[in-house]
């Protein structure tokens, strides 16, 4: 079970790296789409490359086990003035890319979590991540159904079935936002939610990138992340069962 949280750690971490690589091709901090016409548009490129160096710095940083804390708190401070802030006047019309800024501060706090230092704070951490996952998969599962067939047309040709495919993701995003909620169940929405999107992470955003490239390699860095954190949620959660137990 440890080592579920390693694997989370390193997916999210890579994840990361692969979105502040994005940055220096895409000119602008590309990490969950933020709106790129706004004011912060005018520090563009140095923006782009200034913040990609510090995410790529900081994920050495804890890699390599120095300085681990200031590393994750970089992470977190970066992505929360140059994404989420963004977001926050959009964020009735653009829910997902709003709550993707959220959980992507919430696989830093986790790891935070994890150091001894920030232990006490674990419990708090892990319902962060709960209600800033179930807000994420709740809107993310409703739009399978609201935009069907825009959905359908994102998977590749090799894949049948498109629209059930499309209808069974949200009903299985809908189900493990509402697992992530529920104490006894939370710990396996979080395995397998992160084993579902891994699943598209392999299935669909690595070959739309390969074969369609430009934003399609966002989706590549947030499904990676995502699935580390879902990993890494699951086994903090099943360390806090056994404690309660």
């Amino acid at each position: 079970m440890k080592n579920t949280f390693y694997i989370g750690k390193f997916m999210y971490l890579i994840g990361v790296v692969e979105l502040a690589i994005y940055n220096f091709f895409k000119g602008d901090f590309a990490m969950t789409r933020p709106p790129f016409k706004d004011t912060f548009s005018s520090l563009n490129p140095a923006m782009a490359y200034v913040s990609g160096a510090i995410l790529l710095v900081s994920v050495a940083a804890i890699l390599l086990n120095r300085y681990q804390k200031y590393g994750l708190m970089a992470i977190i401070l970066t992505v929360f003035l140059l994404a989420t802030t963004r977001h926050l006047a959009n964020l009735w019309k653009d829910p997902v890319n709003g709550f993707k800024t959220l959980w992507l501060i919430g696989g830093s706090l986790i790891i935070l979590g994890s150091l001894g230092a920030y232990k006490k704070y674990e419990k708090r951490i892990i319902y962060f991540n709960v209600i800033v996952l179930f807000m994420f998969f709740y809107h993310c599962g409703i739009a399978h159904f609201q935009f069907a067939d825009f959905v359908k047309n994102l998977m590749l040709s090799f894949i049948p079935l498109k629209l059930f495919f499309t209808y069974f993701a949200g009903v299985c995003l809908l189900c493990g936002g509402i697992g992530l909620l529920i104490p006894a169940t939370r710990k396996w929405a979080a395995l397998l939610s992160g084993i579902q999107i891994t699943g598209w992470f392999l299935l669909l955003h690595v070959p739309r990138a390969l074969t369609i490239g430009g934003d399609e390699w966002i989706g590549v860095g947030e499904s990676l992340a995502i699935s580390g954190i879902c990993m890494m949620l699951y086994n903090v959660t099943s360390n806090e069962n056994t404690i309660n137990e």
